[in-house]
């Protein structure tokens, strides 16, 4: 059994809770239960700031580096010493 679990900010979390809905409602085989940042395994980080609002590339990705330098600090805090993560 699978347990999915996720870290969030305050302006994320209705969005994730969506998510944490659709996730349970779709009845999947596997998941087991939706956690809240609690001995994180893998982490798939599905963040990152729209490419449309900025015209150039190097001011997104420096945009990013503030969203997942707050999503690492999360999981260095509540995930596994051997946690795999992708981006």
């Amino acid at each position: 059994m699978n347990v999915l679990n996720h870290c969030h900010s305050p302006k994320a979390a209705e969005s994730l809770n969506g998510i944490r809905m659709e996730m349970t409602d779709a009845a999947f085989p596997l998941l087991k239960d939706v956690e809240v940042c609690k001995d994180v395994n893998i982490a798939v980080i599905l963040g990152g700031y729209p490419w449309k609002k900025i015209t150039l590339r190097k001011d997104m990705l420096s945009t990013n580096v503030f969203i997942y330098k707050a999503q690492a600090l999360a999981l260095e805090e509540h995930a596994t010493v051997d946690c795999k993560v992708t981006i």
